[in-house]
């Protein structure tokens, strides 16, 4: 029981550091991984540990993703800063994006672009900090 408990300690240590710099599509991988682990880590069939622990850990990491695209999305859309918290257990994470540049055209790509400030805090403390720029499309011909 010793040895389960500081693994888990561990892989939760070398997951929340990774996190911090994963893109938004790789939290579903790593959220997958890290259930997989667990999971197979705490049963006694490894095999269905790891399925369960991953299928839990990758609706976990599409969720936050999902979260932190529908505050960016809206602070685009609205053109003012969106902030969304929840409780979660082991406290509270927010996410809060704010758009930091007009919107422009991109002729060469036939987009509109616009940059925004994106960071995740848990629990008081700012976990993920960057800008990105929110491009959509524009269609110029009727062809594909």
């Amino acid at each position: 029981m010793k040895k389960l408990f500081i693994m888990f300690i561990g892989l939760a240590f070398t997951l929340t550091m990774i996190s911090s710099c994963a893109t938004e599509s790789e939290n579903v991988a790593l959220g997958t991984a890290a259930g997989a682990a667990i999971g197979a880590s705490v049963s006694h069939d490894k095999w269905k540990g790891a399925v369960i622990g991953g299928i839990i850990g990758a609706v976990a990491g599409e969720a936050y993703h999902q979260i932190q695209q529908q505050a960016i999305n809206e602070a685009v859309a609205k053109q003012q800063p969106v902030a969304y918290q929840r409780q979660t257990n082991k406290g509270w994470e927010r996410v809060e994006a704010d758009p930091i540049s007009n919107q422009y055209y991109n002729p060469s790509r036939h987009t509109t672009c616009q940059k925004v400030h994106v960071r995740i805090i848990e629990n008081g403390r700012l976990v993920k900090d960057r800008i990105k720029e929110v491009c959509k499309g524009t269609k110029e011909t009727d062809e594909y």
